[in-house]
């Protein structure tokens, strides 16, 4: 059984947000961020994630990832949806994005699906972020299932609101060491 709570507790702490609930699947196992067996929760068996924004919850079928920069990457992209949900609601961080964009947000969290429809303005910045944690954690290219123009303003507006320091302070804070093998 494998968990990635130090990574998760990097994300949010990043975010400032409070830390969502994660659940695994893995060979036919079922289980939080404790290592406790859970009831099984149903999930297409070729889908990565899902996550319950509204809940704080997150869904992770670990047979479905390639490696663990594929299940850090599932992370950062589904933490961030709850990230957005929060700042919507009024928890977190309050420039986490621009007002109107939060807008928004609040808007496509009212029809919310976990089938993604790449367009949607919560999945452009999902996958930014994603991309983002990617280039400066592991310096890795991501490929983004969406349009590169769509994406790249909010690209930038996460490029601009974290740096470099302060993701070093909140690596340290969490205890995810780069390369770390997380058991």
């Amino acid at each position: 059984m494998k968990t990635y709570n130090s990574f998760i507790n990097f994300l949010c702490s990043l975010m400032a947000i409070d830390i969502p609930d994660v659940y695994y699947h893995y060979k036919n196992q079922y289980y939080d961020l404790e290592k406790s067996e859970i009831k099984p929760f149903e999930m297409d068996e070729d889908i990565k994630s899902f996550v319950i924004p509204d809940e704080n919850s997150v869904y992770l079928n670990l047979d479905c990832m390639e490696n663990d920069l594929d299940v850090y990457m599932v992370l950062a992209h589904e933490i961030r949806h709850c990230a957005q949900y929060q700042a919507t609601e009024g928890i977190g961080l309050a420039d986490i994005a621009y007002r109107d964009i939060m807008y928004q947000w609040k808007k496509e969290f009212s029809r919310f699906s976990t089938h993604e429809n790449t367009s949607q303005e919560v999945e452009l910045d999902a996958n930014a972020f994603a991309w983002f944690i990617g280039k400066v954690m592991f310096g890795a290219k991501i490929k983004l299932n969406c349009d590169e123009a769509l994406v790249k303003p909010y690209k930038k507006y996460i490029c601009r609101n974290y740096s470099l320091t302060e993701i070093k302070e909140r690596l340290d804070y969490s205890g995810f060491e780069l390369g770390q093998t997380q058991a």
